[in-house]
């Protein structure tokens, strides 16, 4: 064993013993927003929108609450279609505080490969943002229920509405809300699935994540002096290790963009400052082109790959680009080929 892998396995080990482990994501919702209620937690920057740690927490409750009024028994599973955006996060956390597994999909599967991860987990639900970019996704939402036996209820999460969908809507948990919505207590055991690009699910222990998102935090400096900016959905497991997981654990305000536009994101960057950004392994070469990883815009660049995407790190064309970390589509932290290359690594 050489030195560097004698190091990765040290601090994956230091990582998996680190209290944080212990907990549920939904409980370090709500530890943040003991801590720090009034600090930004998660944004929209194609909207402006921002939600702070102790309105998210409440988000999160008023979905528990919601779940909590169907039939759903313990451990029956949600496939959420996931963009990139707060409304996933605060749908994410509330389907694990109720005691339910997520399993997360990013956008763009086909009908057939979201159905046949829906019939693969017995998913009981389907949950999806009514549309994206103004494009309404009630078409794939019933093309894949049309095909999934399992699924009994379809929810919304807006903008807009489904036809036919419960509503879950964003909105805060107050007093008039049902008494049922205490935290689930076995919530840490829960696990979390993601769907790869053929259908086919895979599901992680949260405190695997939290470790891997340590890792992450550690390699990449992330915290709380400077925004995320994520441009990766959190239904991959990279995304959720890179933006959710990663903002959580450090600090950092988590912004998320979506859908692309590239003048929607130098816009974003002129307002958050400087970011440590979270983008897809596929799009760093025009990152590069355009001069971002040089212009002290981006602080640090967190590329995820695809499932089945080359195994080959991304090399910036300029020396003095930015701090790149690599990790793969689940989360793990991948050599770079700065680092392969001899030149400044971080």
């Amino acid at each position: 064993m050489n030195l560097a892998d004698s190091a990765g396995r040290r601090d994956g080990a230091l990582a998996r013993a680190h209290p944080l482990t212990m907990f549920g994501l939904d409980a370090l919702i709500a530890g943040a927003a003991r801590l720090r209620p009034a600090r930004i937690a998660a944004g929209d920057a194609s909207t402006g929108a921002e939600l702070d740690h102790a309105e998210l927490d409440r988000r999160v409750a008023a979905f528990r609450a919601d779940l909590r009024g169907f039939d759903f028994q313990p451990g029956e599973r949600i496939l959420l279609f996931a963009a990139p955006s707060s409304a996933t996060l605060v749908t994410l956390i509330g389907i694990i505080s109720a005691g339910l597994e997520p399993v997360a999909a990013p956008l763009g599967l086909s009908i057939g490969a979201l159905a046949a991860g829906a019939r693969a987990v017995s998913a009981a639900a389907l949950v999806a943002p009514a549309s994206v970019g103004g494009q309404s996704l009630e078409e794939l939402v019933f093309g894949v229920a049309s095909q999934a036996p399992s699924v009994r209820l379809i929810g919304s999460l807006g903008p807009g509405t489904i036809d036919g969908a419960v509503d879950f809507g964003p909105r805060s948990r107050n007093e008039n809300d049902s008494p049922t919505a205490t935290r689930a207590a076995p919530s840490k055991k829960v696990l979390i699935g993601a769907l790869d690009q053929y259908g086919a699910p895979q599901f992680h222990e949260q405190a695997g994540l939290i470790s891997a998102s340590l890792g992450l935090i550690a390699k990449a400096h992330v915290n709380g002096s400077a925004p995320l900016l994520s441009l990766v959905s959190p239904g991959s497991i990279g995304g959720l290790v890179a933006g959710p997981l990663a903002s959580l654990l450090s600090g950092a305000a988590l912004h998320f963009l979506s859908p692309f536009d590239g003048a929607a994101f130098l816009a974003a960057l002129d307002a958050l400052g400087p970011v440590r950004l979270v983008a897809p392994r596929a799009v760093m070469a025009d990152l590069d082109a355009a001069g971002l990883l040089t212009s002290g815009a981006v602080l640090a660049c967190i590329a995820v790959h695809r499932a089945g995407e080359e195994e080959q790190g991304f090399e910036p064309s300029h020396p003095y680009s930015c701090p790149i970390v690599e990790i793969g589509a689940d989360g793990a932290i991948r050599p770079t080929a700065r680092g392969a290359s001899g030149r400044a690594t971080y």
